[in-house]
């Protein structure tokens, strides 16, 4: 290789600077392309092995547009492409790309950079410093393109990715593969996001989680859109039903679902459809249904509605006390205190169960009623009425009040079964087990000695307008009939006798079963 200095040969140099002047310019633009100049350079050389190559060398300056390039040096093809060599900074607007080397290209429009042995390419900006191996400027769009990656420092915030794009003039970040965020404030993991900087937002594009450094919010989604500043948006389940739903947890409570809205406002509802869980962190209860929304109401007290679809009833479970409670409706609506479920709502409860088209939950008065053709089965029996209320003494049943055409069943085989019914009835517990029950009104029972070998041959029949029937184990001890008591014994003969309204009606094998399937998604739970 043979370089022929300018400074010792003048004659030589106005000969360059003429070829220079006439040729390249054709040689670095093609019709409607913008050229690259060369605005300052100690020294141009020229390689006579390599013709159509020249060399700059020394405080070499190029622009291209409104751009500036500065170098030690720099070669220049005969395609009109510069290869900068040497400290090699790229100044457009508020951003500069520093490298050791970079290929300066005006039909594409591009400036490719690649780190060296002894450091990365950095890109400098508004949005704090990137460094990456491989660095793909766009001088026409303003897009930084990452291909392969890099790490992103500003202050206390940093972000690591497999690879991206910087759009400038938008100022978003386009990151995707294994990204992972730190701002102080947030963690964020993801495959794919886009992170708006300019209204502080993320929208997620692939298997993403969301953590609040003080561990008041968490967030897992496929797709959504993040609002930092108000923690608010939407996110949703990746496409597939059988993918895992987005999940949002608040201090103390997960919701999850296929998509959530969780809104800037509080005054707004929060709402969640298809696939809906609420649940608590420490998994004492939880909800499920195919549509919820939390709102405030008019005393500032947060309300949730949740509704069931046609295959998925809204139900509720909590594991807090010794035997687990479990509620199935099409809806509910649960406040702090007080919790409504309509229509045909079911529960149960230990060895107890209830059905009835209304019930309404006062937690401050411990207190549950049943209304529209209530019925309870509690330790084989069934108690039937037009409504009932259950008082509560720390979760346990305290007394069941059972008011008109009220009846209490017992079925001792398929022929026959204990009767008692009245106007009023009212049962009371010891310890959670039925102790005894009063009836008033026109109270009436048909017994049968559940000790004999054939209890169905003989009953006792009594009226009188009030009776005491002193329970033990679930099984009638004592029958104590009040005020004009009229009984007596009689062989069955025939039919067995029915007292009027006293129908036997079993809790339903599909209603255990739901009960049973959601106890064991609910034991299942991480």
């Amino acid at each position: 290789m043979n370089f022929q200095s300018v400074s010792y040969f003048h004659l030589k140099w106005l000969l360059r600077v003429w070829v220079f002047t006439l040729a390249f310019p054709a040689m670095a633009q093609d019709d409607g392309q913008t050229r690259i100049e060369i605005l300052q350079a100690d020294a141009i050389l020229r390689d006579q092995s390599q013709p159509d190559v020249q060399r700059l060398i020394g405080a070499v300056v190029l622009g291209f547009g409104d751009a500036r390039l500065s170098c030690d040096s720099a070669l220049r093809f005969k395609d009109g492409r510069f290869r900068a060599m040497g400290d090699v900074r790229l100044n457009d607007g508020d951003r500069s790309v520093l490298a050791e080397s970079m290929l300066l290209d005006p039909i594409a429009e591009t400036a490719i950079a690649e780190s060296s042995q002894n450091a990365d390419v950095r890109l400098q900006s508004d949005l704090g410093e990137v460094l990456a191996s491989l660095v793909q400027y766009d001088l026409n769009t303003k897009w930084v393109r990452f291909p392969a990656g890099g790490r992103m420092q500003e202050d206390s915030r940093t972000a690591v990715f497999n690879r991206g794009i910087f759009k400038v003039e938008e100022s978003k970040l386009e990151l995707g593969g294994d990204v992972h965020i730190n701002d102080g404030d947030w963690l964020i993991d993801s495959d794919s996001l886009h992170w708006d900087e300019g209204s502080n937002k993320l929208f997620f594009y692939g298997a993403s989680d969301v953590l609040e450094a003080s561990g008041g919010l968490e967030l897992h989604c496929f797709f959504g859109e993040f609002d930092q500043l108000t923690e608010s948006g939407w996110f949703a389940s990746e496409e597939s039903v059988f993918g895992p739903a987005a999940r949002v947890r608040q201090n103390d409570v997960w919701l999850e679902a296929n998509r959530l809205e969780v809104p800037a406002d509080s005054l707004e509802p929060l709402a969640a459809f298809g696939r809906v869980e609420i649940r608590d962190t420490a998994n004492v209860w939880k909800v499920w249904g195919e549509h919820a929304t939390r709102r405030k109401d008019a005393t500032g007290e947060f309300v949730v509605s949740v509704e069931g679809a046609t295959n998925t009833r809204a139900r509720y479970l909590d594991a807090s006390s010794a035997d687990t409670l479990w509620l199935v409706s099409d809806s509910m609506e649960i406040k702090p205190d007080w919790t409504r479920f309509w229509p045909e709502v079911h529960l149960i409860q230990g060895q107890a169960a209830a059905g009835c088209e209304e019930l309404l939950w006062d937690a401050s008065m411990e207190q549950i009623e049943l209304i529209g053709s209530p019925k309870t089965w509690l330790e084989g029996w069934l108690l039937k009425a037009d409504s009932m209320t259950w008082k509560l003494n720390e979760n346990q049943p305290e007394m069941l009040s059972a008011r008109g055409h009220s009846g209490l069943l017992y079925e001792l085989d398929s022929t026959c079964m204990q009767q008692i019914s009245g106007r009023n009835l009212d049962a009371f517990f010891a310890d959670g087990e039925l102790s005894f029950v009063e009836v008033k009104g026109n109270a009436e029972s048909v017994y049968f000695d559940a000790e004999k070998p054939n209890p169905c041959e003989a009953y006792n029949k009594s009226v009188s307008s009030a009776m005491r029937i002193d329970f033990d184990s679930g099984e009638i001890k004592d029958i104590v009939l009040l005020q004009k008591p009229e009984g007596i014994w009689s062989s069955v003969q025939g039919v067995v006798p029915t007292l009027s309204g006293m129908t036997w009606i079993a809790l339903s094998d599909e209603v255990k079963a739901a009960f049973e399937r959601d106890l064991r998604d609910f034991n299942g739970a991480d």
